[in-house]
């Protein structure tokens, strides 16, 4: 009997939107307590209850939101290619980081292809497979976001697409082909690559 639980990335999401939940309840009860603490000096504030406290906490929590995305947006526009999109968030491209993006990817190569010597040089028909652990599958992001893999290949289609860096790396990602080799290309490139997999 095979039991199928909820990926790492969908878990850590319902982690934080229980996190979220349970802040602004906490937010709700605070606003509660300083207004109405408030409103014994000042005859003409009303009193709040809990349910008005948590919508002017939601309201002004929505209110912080868009001002930060708006920073946010501003910064990517004056520096570009600075900047790179993960979530709903930006991160600096830091070339420090690619040594290890690099790593993490040789790691699943080397998963893929000690697959491929018990399995006539077929690599897996998906990502689900029990051979390889799923933590190999994640880019090192926090988002724990899984690579782009393409299946069912060979080892004797060395020049095809067989995993990628999901998008949220920027236009520079890495990629691996069925060859073994690592590369990085634009996101264009990697998309005509993808295209020319699909083709029979």
């Amino acid at each position: 009997m095979t039991v199928y639980g909820l990926r790492d990335a969908y878990r850590l999401r319902f982690e934080d939107i229980s996190f979220f939940i349970l802040l602004l309840v906490l937010c709700a009860f605070g606003l509660q307590l300083l207004w109405n603490y408030a409103a014994k000096g000042f005859s003409f504030l009303p009193r709040l209850k809990f349910l008005q406290a948590g919508a002017l906490a939601l309201l002004l929590g929505l209110v912080m939101l868009v001002i930060l995305t708006m920073i946010s947006g501003i910064r990517e526009v004056l520096t570009p290619e600075a900047w790179r999109r993960q979530g709903t968030s930006y991160r600096l491209n830091d070339p420090a980081q690619e040594p290890a993006r690099r790593r993490s990817l040789e790691h699943l190569r080397g998963a893929l292809f000690q697959y491929t010597l018990t399995h006539e040089g077929r690599f897996p028909k998906n990502d689900f497979t029990p051979e390889i652990p799923d933590k190999l599958w994640e880019a090192p992001d926090q988002l724990g976001s899984h690579y782009i893999y393409v299946g069912p290949l060979t080892t004797n289609q060395p020049q095809a697409l067989l995993a990628a860096e999901p998008p949220n790396f920027g236009d520079g990602r890495f990629i691996l082909r069925a060859s073994g080799e690592i590369e990085k290309l634009s996101n264009e490139e990697i998309g005509k690559l993808l295209q020319g997999n699909s083709k029979p």
